[in-house]
């Protein structure tokens, strides 16, 4: 009986503390972000992406759980179709512009610890064949949970919020408008 109970007990623990990998949501632009890139005009193209991580496309969640982009894809990869998402519901994408936006992930971090879960971002933001560098750090906050199944769904679930956040700060940032606007005046 004692033998039956404390197994029971391990696969009940078993079951509440892993899981099989968990997909983050698709992008989806956000209103905010395309109202403050209606202030500009000049149309950008995106660039490549690259990632210091090269290639890191999940995150592991409590050591129980892979967070992990919808496609496969890598995040820095992740990051650049929501700032295209956002540049082409604005109507400032244009593929085959002369200016063109590149980045590099530099970190990425997420937390799901039951006092303090974030997704934390480290980017570097270019203009292709410029000087024109700047470095956007973002974290975004969202709420935990005691069982880890429940912490990381949740973390799945807000990596795109902490990526609207990031392409905000990209698009408000002062360097960003100076690539948009020397080339308004064009």
């Amino acid at each position: 009986m004692k033998v039956s109970f404390s197994f029971c007990l391990v696969n009940l623990l078993i079951f509440f503390f892993t899981g099989c990998g968990i997909k983050t949501q698709e992008y989806h632009s956000s209103a905010d972000n395309v109202i403050e890139l209606k202030k500009y005009s000049t149309k950008v193209a995106v660039g490549n992406f690259s990632a210091n991580n090269a290639g890191e496309s999940h995150i592991l969640c409590r050591l129980a759980e892979t967070i992990s982009t919808p496609s496969g894809e890598p995040f820095s990869e992740y990051i650049r179709k929501a700032l295209i998402e956002e540049l082409k519901i604005a109507g400032l994408y244009d593929k085959n512009s002369n200016i063109v936006i590149i980045g590099n992930l530099n970190n990425i971090y997420g937390s799901s610890a039951l006092a303090n879960a974030y997704w934390e971002f480290d980017v570097t933001i270019s203009q292709e064949n410029t000087s024109k560098t700047f470095n956007i750090q973002s974290k975004t906050n969202y709420p935990s949970a005691f069982l880890a199944f429940t912490a990381c769904t949740n973390m799945a679930a807000t990596l795109n919020k902490g990526v609207k956040e990031l392409v905000n700060k990209i698009i408000i940032h002062k360097e960003f408008a100076d690539i948009m606007q020397d080339y308004k005046k064009q």
